[in-house]
């Protein structure tokens, strides 16, 4: 696969039509994260103009493929930290290329914003993802298994 056939989105205007089925896979393999986006969608987190909260959605051939978002660290005020959050590839396109470019965006946004991004990983699959993506172990933090500072 060729990452041309990728493409990122940020979410603000509408929500993408296809988010339920891939709130459906989530649950389905036990990830109940992903349905925290409804909640800030609805309290209208991402709609303003603050960058510091920002949903990325990539479509693979015109098909959402991933989401996830950067945030401000609900568990952890520091002024100088964001969050990686609500991180979901479904599981056809994992091993694609397809984390790493959502991965990449979101890191790219959240550094440009603070030198400093965390992040609770789902599962020691995602620990080594985050790992290979410049994430270092850290228990130093509430809530947080990763930390990234520029």
């Amino acid at each position: 696969m060729t990452q041309t056939s990728l493409q990122i989105v940020r979410v603000a205007e509408a929500l993408p039509d296809d988010l339920p089925a891939l709130q459906d896979e989530a649950a389905a393999e036990g990830y109940r994260f992903v349905e925290g986006i409804l909640d800030e969608w609805d309290a209208g987190r991402y709609a303003g103009g603050d960058e510091r909260n920002t949903l990325l959605a990539v479509y693979r051939e015109g098909v959402l493929a991933a989401i996830g978002a950067v945030t401000p660290d609900p568990y952890d005020p520091a002024p100088d930290l964001l969050r990686i959050r609500h991180v979901y590839v479904r599981p056809g396109n994992r091993r694609e290329g397809v984390g790493r470019v959502l991965a990449s965006a979101l890191i790219q946004q959240g550094l440009a914003l603070a030198p400093r991004l965390s992040l609770n990983a789902a599962d020691a699959g995602a620990s080594a993802f985050w790992e290979a993506m410049g994430f270092r172990p850290d228990r130093g933090g509430t809530r947080r298994s990763h930390l990234l500072e520029r």
